[in-house]
């Protein structure tokens, strides 16, 4: 590794572990538990979901970066379908939510990854940057990280630079100094090379 790097920066979702079934089967308990206390629902599509998230964004600018936000209104919206009094849905859906956010966090990491992050921590200061909301002390690897940053702490998404400008702060080195790691190549690579640091494309195919 460049011989002037002290500190590493990751990404989570896609480059820890596979974030997609995780999702989903959160997504399922959630709607499981849901329909049990009121009945079925009619969820909708992936498109239904894109659509009405804009217009959320349009309402309230937060919804676009607090994906824990994002999902608590959606929620509310279903079982308010059904459930009339507020007190009621509110109830309801903290259960939800709380579920959801258990499950979003029982992650089956890629092969390898534990070890390697064990090793780099002992050699680098390491740090999280996220569009999502994972735990990484609900997950159980807060002890290699100096912290984590997510989209709802700074307000933006990656690319834009508030994640690593906030990463850069936080571990007091340079630009140079620091590498991130990520799967994807706008909001991982694109973001950190843009902001000046260098990246390494993590392909988890």
């Amino acid at each position: 590794m460049h011989k002037k790097i002290k500190a590493i920066t990751f990404d989570l979702d896609d480059t820890f572990w596979d974030v997609k079934p995780v999702i989903i089967n959160a997504e399922m308990k959630t709607r499981k538990l849901i329909e049990g206390s009121i009945g079925a629902l009619e969820w909708g599509s992936w498109e239904d979901f894109k659509l009405m998230r804009e217009k959320l964004i349009i309402e309230d600018a937060s919804y676009e970066f607090d994906v824990g936000k994002l999902r608590k209104k959606l929620l509310l919206m279903k079982i308010q379908e059904r459930v009339s009094d507020q007190e009621a849905a509110n109830e309801l859906l903290e259960k939800a939510f709380q579920l959801f956010f258990q499950e979003r966090n029982k992650v089956e990491f890629f092969p390898y990854v534990l070890d390697e992050i064990e090793k780099l921590s002992q050699i680098y200061e390491l740090g999280c940057l996220t569009n999502g909301n994972a735990d990484i002390e609900m997950i159980g690897i807060s002890k290699f990280f100096k912290f984590n940053i997510s989209s709802k702490d700074v307000s933006a998404n990656k690319p834009s630079e508030n994640h690593f400008c906030k990463a850069r702060e936080l571990l007091g080195v340079s630009k140079d100094e620091i590498l991130h790691i990520g799967d994807h190549k706008i909001n991982d690579m694109l973001g950190a090379i843009s902001y000046g640091v260098e990246a390494f494309w993590f392909n988890p195919n």
